[in-house]
Order: C-alpha cells, then sequence, then structure tokens
C-alpha cells in the first residue's frame, strides 16, 4: 500500500487547460511560438556575431594607428544610439505578446468550429460563429496594422540611426587626426601618404560605422525575441509547476484584494492518495473546483468490492468533481483517498470518444491498449466478438467488413451504437471498478438491464451517474448531493426501491 501526494504528470495538456488559467491556448505556445522562439534565436546569433567580430578588428586597428579617441568617438555614438532605440522599441515586447495571444485565440476559434461544425449546422448557428470569427480576426488584424505601423516607423529611425548618422559621425572622426598638426604619424611623409592614411582608416571606420548599424538594427529582433521568450518561459514555468503538482488560477471567490477567500487548509495537493485494492473510500475529502468553490465541504463514505453505488444530484452538486479526483485529474485538496490503482478504475463517458483506426481498436475495445497490447493479454477475435454480443452489437463486424475496417467511427456509429461500444470496452479492461457517467442514455432499457448484469456477474463494481429510475434495482447503495453542500450515502432498501421507481 502506497501513499502518494497528487501531482500532474501524465495528464498535463489537460492539467494546463483546466487546473491552471494563466495559459490561454497552450498549443499556440507549444507550436507557433517555439518556433518562432528558435528561428529569432538563430537569426539573431548570425546578425550578432558578424558585426561585433567586424568592430573588434578595426577598433583594434584603428587605436593602434590613430589613438584612442577616434574609436572610442564610435563606441560612444554605439553606446547612445543603443539606449535612445532601446527606449523607443520598449512596446516591441509587450506588441510580439499580444499578437501571439490574439493569433492562438483566433485558432482557438477555428478549431472549435470545426470540432463542433455538426451541432452548429443543427441550431443554424452559422450567422452567430461567424460573427465570432469575424470578431476573432478584427482583433487580430486590427493589431497587426497597429504593429505594422509601429515597425515601419521604428525601421525608418533604426536606418537613419544606424546607417547615415553612424556613417557621418565615422567620418567626422577620422578626420579629426588630419587636423591635429602633432600627430607625428599623419605629418611624416608626403601629401599622397596623408591622403593614402586618411582613405583607408576612413574606409576602416566606414565599415566600422555598418558593423555597429547592423548590431544597432539588430536590436530590432532582440525586442522581439524578449517577447517571445517571456512567452516560452511562461510555458516553461507553468510546466514545471504543474508537474510538482503546482496550480495558479484565478478563484471566483476572491476579496477586492484579489485574495482568495477559500480556507487556508484547502490547497491543491494537500490531501493524499493512498492506493489499495477492491475498495473506494472517501475520508474528510472536501469537492472542491479550480475555481476554489467548495461544493462539499468533507466527503466521507467506504465503498467496497461487489457493491453498486448510484449517484444522483443536481448538476453542479459535485458528481463529476468527486469522479475526477477518483481518476486523478483534479487535485486532493484535503483528506484521505483511498482507491485501486489506476489500472483497476475504468471510466465510460456519456460521449464515448472513438479513436481513429479500426474497428477492432473500437469495438475490440482495446482502447487504449494497441492491438500488440491485446494479443500479450491472450484475447482474441472471439472474445472481442463476444463482448460485442453481449452488448448487441455483434452485426458491426458484418456490416463494416471485419475488425480490420477503418472508418470515421465518431461518423459511422449512432449514438446508442457509441455508448454501446464504450460499454464493451469496459467488459474487455474489467476493471475492480467502473464510472458510469450518464452512458447509457441512448440504449434501451433492456439491453441496459443485460449489461449491468453482466457486470454483476463479472465482479464489476459500479458508480453509476443517471436520472433512470430502472437502474435504481441494480445498485446496493445512493449517494445523494443535495447541490448545497450536503449529501446522504445509504443502502438502497425496498422502499428505496419503490421511491427511485
Amino acid at each position: 500500500m502506497d501513499d502518494l501526494k497528487f501531482n500532474g504528470r501524465g495528464f498535463t495538456y489537460y492539467q494546463v487547460t483546466n487546473l491552471d488559467n494563466r495559459i490561454s491556448n497552450a498549443d499556440q505556445l507549444l507550436t507557433t511560438d517555439i518556433d518562432k522562439f528558435c528561428e529569432t534565436v538563430i537569426d539573431l546569433y548570425s546578425n550578432i556575431s558578424k558585426p561585433i567580430l567586424d568592430i573588434g578588428i578595426y577598433l583594434y586597428r584603428l587605436t593602434v594607428n590613430l589613438g584612442v579617441s577616434t574609436p572610442g568617438i564610435m563606441m560612444a555614438y554605439l553606446l547612445v544610439s543603443g539606449m535612445f532605440l532601446t527606449y523607443l522599441r520598449k512596446p516591441t515586447a509587450r506588441l510580439t505578446v499580444q499578437e501571439q495571444k490574439l493569433e492562438g485565440e483566433f485558432r482557438y476559434v477555428n478549431s472549435r468550429l470545426i470540432t463542433n461544425s455538426e451541432e452548429i449546422a443543427f441550431y443554424q448557428g452559422n450567422h452567430r460563429e461567424q460573427l465570432t470569427l469575424l470578431a476573432s480576426f478584427y482583433k487580430l488584424t486590427r493589431h497587426l496594422r497597429n504593429f505594422l505601423n509601429f515597425r515601419v516607423a521604428m525601421g525608418f529611425v533604426d536606418n537613419i540611426i544606424a546607417k547615415y548618422v553612424a556613417i557621418t559621425v565615422g567620418f567626422y572622426a577620422v578626420s579629426r587626426p588630419f587636423f591635429v598638426t602633432d600627430h607625428n604619424l599623419l605629418t611624416t611623409g608626403t601629401e599622397n601618404d596623408r591622403f593614402k592614411h586618411y582613405y583607408t582608416y576612413g574606409r576602416m571606420l566606414v565599415k566600422m560605422a555598418e558593423a555597429i548599424g547592423r548590431l544597432v538594427l539588430s536590436g530590432r529582433e532582440l525586442s522581439k525575441l524578449a517577447g517571445l521568450t517571456a512567452r516560452v518561459t511562461q510555458l516553461r514555468t507553468v510546466l514545471g509547476e504543474i508537474n510538482q503538482g503546482k496550480y495558479t488560477r484565478t478563484m471566483v471567490g476572491q476579496n477586492m484584494n484579489g485574495n482568495s477567500v477559500m480556507p487556508s487548509l484547502l490547497a491543491p495537493g494537500a490531501g493524499r492518495i493512498i492506493y489499495q485494492d477492491k475498495i473506494i473510500r472517501f475520508d474528510k475529502v472536501p469537492l472542491v473546483t479550480p475555481n476554489g468553490d467548495v461544493l462539499i465541504k468533507e466527503l466521507s463514505f467506504e465503498v467496497k468490492s461487489g457493491i453498486n453505488v448510484l449517484v444522483c444530484g443536481p448538476n453542479g452538486c459535485g458528481k463529476s468533481s468527486m469522479f475526477r479526483m477518483l481518476g486523478e485529474l483534479w487535485p486532493i485538496f484535503g483528506g484521505t483517498l483511498t482507491k485501486p490503482p489506476k489500472g483497476k478504475l475504468f471510466y465510460v463517458p456519456q460521449r464515448p470518444y472513438m479513436t481513429l483506426g479500426t474497428l477492432r481498436d473500437q469495438a475490440s475495445v482495446i482502447y487504449p491498449q494497441t492491438r500488440s497490447e491485446m494479443e500479450r493479454r491472450g484475447r482474441t477475435d472471439d472474445q472481442l466478438l463476444g463482448f460485442l454480443e453481449t452488448v448487441q452489437l455483434a452485426y458491426l463486424t458484418g456490416r463494416e467488413g471485419g475488425f480490420d475496417a477503418v472508418e470515421d467511427w465518431m461518423d459511422v456509429l449512432s449514438g446508442g451504437e457509441k455508448q454501446r461500444i464504450a460499454m464493451a470496452r469496459l467488459f474487455y479492461h474489467e476493471p475492480q471498478f467502473a464510472i458510469l457517467d450518464e452512458c447509457t442514455s441512448a440504449v434501451s432499457v433492456d439491453v441496459e438491464g443485460s449489461m449491468y448484469q453482466y457486470c454483476r456477474e463479472r465482479g464489476i463494481s459500479l458508480f453509476t451517474v443517471s436520472h433512470r429510475k430502472s437502474l435504481w434495482k441494480h445498485h446496493d447503495h445512493y449517494l445523494q448531493m443535495d447541490g448545497r453542500g450536503g449529501y446522504v450515502f445509504e443502502e438502497i432498501d425496498v422502499d428505496t426501491q419503490e421511491f427511485g421507481s
């Protein structure tokens, strides 16, 4: 038996999007932002290394031949112009961060439209979604237009300071020694020698001025890199803290100073999880949402293997919160949760997930296992067909062309067929406990009854969320949540069954 505090390892993306709201569009950060960050770092290296080398060489040559004052003027100009341009470029980092955020929002709106296209078509919500899409698009284009205007203005100033003014200052600096009468190097020799030296050192200084100009212009990329670095650093920080079980989220219950009014003892990860076979026990475990809403202050009950529990109550009372804690998707805010290991607890949602792949991957219910893992477990296609017969879906193998048929199963299968396939998955995995979340709402009562009877025969204990009165007879206890912080956990007797039916 092991004691283990909750951490987010293994469900990082889920934790980022559900338990922590510092990153609004993680997919944008993981793809576009990191790509742009890497490109900017590479470009910055090539834009800085060559100018610095040129400046070093010309600085040494000019210092040896003309003294410190001539290159000193150029280096002073580099310092002053760099500070001035850095001040003007201050908005660049902020504008870059805002650009990436708006691009992420626009991408999210489009992906959401693609995912829910059928539902939107049924509701005839095309015009409403068009307004949402255009609003996001206009926000992005308006920002990009303002950012582009700013970059054009900064480009004009950069070119003036880094090119034309830099060359003018360079010629002034190289000319000064030729007007100093006591300069030994330049006052000796013929007039032609003086002009030769002037031309040679003038060209050196022009090249040095050009290198300084390139270095100053690279500051534009540096300002852009600062914004991208802030985004990538935030991503690394959030991922690191989430993997340690630390979350930061704006709480709904906050006072005027922004401090959470949630009790200080209720901190994510404050509770503990104990792994033990054939038992689920909540011992003073508070049901708390990531927003800080306390649904139930202390939940305590015990269910041993072989007992089926019907969970009921209004929306928002804490049913989903309890199951997310059982599945270790949400942290424990206090108390002790005793449960079997993850592999011995199975969740069947109302809208089953149909993966990409063959009918075997769906109905063989081997998901999330692969075919090789299925074979290692000694399972055969005949056994899979038996599971389909139990849920009255054996006809699928003939209709779709066998277990190796590949289709878009989300569209090919009806709602009832998908729910029955999800139950077939449950039979395949044979866990100690299963959570059934309204997973038979599209299944007929007789088929539903046979599936519950099969679970009873195979020793699969059930936590069922359902409003169907016909299911009370398949359960031994009920957990009633009232939505106001109270709950009742009692045994189902004859009177209770009559009340439920």
